[in-house]
């Protein structure tokens, strides 16, 4: 005679709050999540397909022999495996931890209540998501190593404009360049180099570990602007320079 199923869930502390952690029991089956008010980080029972369609953020964990996926906890040292494009925009990323994946959903979570509630929104224009930034460059070779080769951006196919130029994907946000011509706009950072201030104009990138890659930028001789150091936030940041003077900012969660 099969046992019955059983169900627990509890609070579980983290370093930017609570999460509930989940357990459910049956013969033959199991499956545990870690809920945060922005997402799911769960075993390999739940489906991407579906709750992507919803632009819900929910990120999968693979157990092994030695770890089964049996309660919430045993999702901490479990490898992502998936997740929805809504989760990757929290920066998740394929091969880190259950926990930091919590961790960066909480941040988001901490983000999202902090935005301003608007009662009465039909009067403001409704913006859907961020979908590309435009940069005018003068070396298309060179801002493809930079972006694809040592960034990690994915070059994607580009309309047949009347002008040069190549586009770059990072989940749902692209990036795209125009070759520098008589009918665009200068090539580069405008302002003076010494106006250039990393509390000024610039764009961001989440990636794993911000203090990680100091050693790749040197080894490729990306010049360091700034940092490894602490935002306010809990995030570590770094600045570098595109090969236009465009000042990068490469950003993660504390460890």
């Amino acid at each position: 005679m099969a046992s019955l199923p059983s169900s627990s869930s509890r609070w579980i502390q983290f370093k930017h709050g609570y999460a509930l952690g989940i357990c459910n029991l049956w013969d033959k089956g199991q499956y545990c999540s870690i809920i945060t008010p922005a997402g799911i980080v769960g075993c390999g029972i739940y489906d991407l397909k579906t709750p992507a369609e919803f632009d819900q953020a929910i990120a999968i964990a693979k157990g092994t022999p030695a770890n089964p996926l049996k309660e919430p906890e045993d999702l901490f040292e479990a490898k992502i495996v998936g997740m929805t494009p809504k989760a990757a925009s929290f920066g998740i990323v394929l091969g880190m931890t259950g926990r930091e994946a919590v961790e960066l959903m909480q941040i988001a979570s901490l983000k999202i209540e902090a935005l301003p509630i608007i009662e009465n929104p039909t009067s403001l224009l409704q913006v859907k998501a961020f979908d590309h930034i435009t940069l005018v460059v003068k070396d298309l070779k060179a801002s493809q190593n930079f972006y694809v080769n040592i960034l990690g951006m994915r070059l994607v196919p580009r309309p047949p404009f009347s002008f040069d130029g190549l586009w770059f994907q990072l989940g749902r946000v692209q990036m795209h360049l125009i070759l520098e011509y008589e009918g665009s706009s200068p090539a580069g950072n405008l302002l003076p180099q010494e106006k250039r201030q990393t509390r000024g104009p610039h764009f961001a990138f989440e990636v794993a570990d911000a203090d990680a890659v100091i050693g790749i930028l040197k080894q490729n001789n990306i010049p360091i602007l700034s940092g490894p150091k602490l935002r306010p936030d809990g995030y570590v940041q770094v600045f570098i320079s595109d090969p236009d003077g465009h000042m990068v900012e490469l950003c993660s969660v504390a460890k």
